[in-house]
């Protein structure tokens, strides 16, 4: 087990002056540094490995500073100036990686128009230009709908980002019902006045080692929750004891056991283990539920909390998409046990927009109806079609191959996608 990361979420004044900023930020940081010390320090006394720390904020667009009050053009251009200075100070004390979504575009449905369009249209050269920033565009919940309009922009985001380098998709990705402070990137976001910490964990293998020690499905449930107790009760002592030293609020742990792309740290790994013959066999879904409802249901237990099929960051599942044992579905049928979503899944670089929102569509109808956090990192590959290698040069991917998918012909010009309609809400 690791930790994938420490994040701390602080509200900073974006669109003010840049000395302004700076000074803000310097003075936090530094506290923040000192505190991430402390605490890798007591993680590493336990033989814990932190891999990486990480810093959140508020949403770019958040309707509650002097945005609209700006030219377009010129926010445009001043954003660029602060996340390239922002990327700077995280760096000298650091940090590794920062966070901020664009908009709560599900909160904001009657707002939504042109202004937040054309603010998301730059989103890909945001992301293009910093090597440490990530986005999100949280367009759905079950408060407040799904924001049909936002959806569309955020299909046209995945395709831009997708050329000419599909790496970029890696730091964006659509959300619905993710809440602030969730602790695994890109989804991580800021709300509170006050200074926040959680901690998203790195721990297939924990997994792997008790399926592969038990004899049975109810043996292996049981003793996955023994042991996620433990992990549980190891970590609240430190983190709540340091986050009080340094005033950091400490927000929780999200319990999705996260893979790294080796089969003894793979969930896939973990499904043969359970004895079924491969990932996405028929009859796996049992195996997701296990893994959800092994995880403690405490106080600090955030985020998404539950399986996390991250396709290219697991070797296992990634050999098994490789061999098309399962596809887009089977991934989406996961979803409905509270997993991640569609987690860096490497798709056709024809892919149109139209296809593309319908797949978020779906993503965020599971999770309005079941009211549960999911993402959806899609990756289109240009020039690569359904079987084709893909092969990052990335320390968290795994060799795999393009998904195939059921395509559309997109003469429908009356659909969701063509219409004019802004937003969906269930509960109307």
């Amino acid at each position: 087990m690791k930790i994938r990361a420490i994040t701390i979420g602080l509200k900073i004044p974006l669109l003010a002056p840049n000395t302004k900023l700076e000074n803000f930020m310097r003075d936090k940081l530094q506290g923040f540094s000192n505190f991430n010390q402390e605490l890798i320090e007591r993680f590493k006394s336990l033989d814990i490995e932190v891999q990486t720390k990480r810093f959140c904020s508020q949403p770019i667009l958040s309707y509650e500073h002097q945005l609209f009050d700006q030219n377009l053009n010129q926010t445009i251009l001043t954003l660029h100036d602060q996340f390239t200075l922002i990327e700077y100070l995280i760096s000298n004390f650091g940090f590794d990686y920062f966070a901020c979504c664009t908009v709560l575009a599900d909160q904001h449905v009657e707002k939504y128009g042109i202004y937040e369009k054309l603010l998301l249209d730059e989103v890909p050269s945001f992301i293009r230009r910093k090597k440490k920033f990530f986005t999100s565009l949280p367009a759905a919940s079950s408060q407040n709908g799904i924001n049909l309009a936002a959806l569309r922009s955020g299909a046209k985001i995945i395709k831009k980002l997708s050329n000419p380098d599909p790496f970029n998709n890696l730091h964006f990705c659509v959300s619905a019902n993710v809440k602030e402070d969730t602790p695994f990137f890109p989804a991580s976001y800021h709300l509170s006045e006050k200074p926040s910490f959680s901690l998203a964990l790195e721990m297939a293998d924990e997994v792997v080692k008790v399926f592969e020690q038990s004899k049975n499905a109810t043996e292996a449930l049981i003793k996955l929750r023994e042991r996620f107790n433990e992990i549980y009760d190891m970590l609240i002592k430190i983190t709540e004891n340091i986050g009080s030293k340094y005033g950091i609020d400490f927000h929780g742990m999200d319990f999705s056991p996260a893979p790294y792309p080796t089969i003894p740290k793979s969930i896939g790994t973990a499904f043969e283990k359970l004895n079924y013959e491969y990932f996405g066999a028929p009859g796996s879904l049992l195996g997701v539920a296990l893994i959800k409802n092994a995880i403690p249901q405490k106080e600090k237990i955030i985020g998404f909390s539950g399986f996390m099929p991250s396709v290219l960051e697991d070797y296992t599942i990634s050999k098994s998409l490789s061999e098309k044992k399962f596809n887009l579905d089977t991934l989406l049928l996961y979803s409905t046990m509270c997993g991640t979503g569609l987690d860096c899944v490497p798709l056709p670089g024809d892919i149109t927009e139209q296809e593309l929102f319908y797949i978020l569509l779906d993503v965020c109808t599971i999770s309005l109806r079941l009211n549960k956090p999911l993402t959806a990192r899609l990756m289109p590959i240009p020039g690569r079609n359904a079987g084709d290698d893909v092969d990052f040069d990335f320390e968290y991917f795994a060799s795999s191959k393009i998904m195939n998918i059921r395509r559309l012909a997109g003469d429908n010009k009356n659909d969701i996608f063509h219409g004019k309609e802004k937003s969906f809400n269930f509960f109307k």
